[in-house]
């Protein structure tokens, strides 16, 4: 395993990498689609998804505004008192899903579409 490089430096926060809400991604998990709340390349916190903790569930991430979607494995981590939903870390995710919200970040911080 790689070297793990912080992103997030917040001393209250402690996931590694840093939350955003846009752009909106959705997951689509056993054929329903979920908006999130907020998402990093490390997880995701959809709304209104219930499973237990430590439950994977396998399925879809969207971009809004694109037209593929990428396939993901994750799995349920904790519960955030404070917003409805689980949270969900990547247990499995392509390198593509990666560079597609990677660059759709960077578009929406540029002011343009990716």
């Amino acid at each position: 395993m790689g070297k793990l490089i912080r992103t997030n430096f917040d001393r209250r926060e402690l996931r590694r990498d840093r939350r955003y809400a846009l752009p909106a991604i959705t997951v689509t998990i056993a054929e329903k689609q979920y908006a999130v709340l907020d998402w990093s390349l490390g997880g995701f916190q959809p709304e209104g998804l219930d499973v237990q903790i430590g439950q994977q569930v396998t399925g879809a991430v969207t971009i809004a505004g694109h037209d593929q979607s990428y396939p993901f494995t994750a799995e349920a981590v904790h519960r955030d008192g404070q917003k409805e939903g689980l949270g969900f870390r990547f247990v499995d995710r392509s390198q593509s899903l990666i560079n597609a919200l990677d660059r759709a970040l960077v578009a929406r911080l540029m002011g343009r579409r990716a």
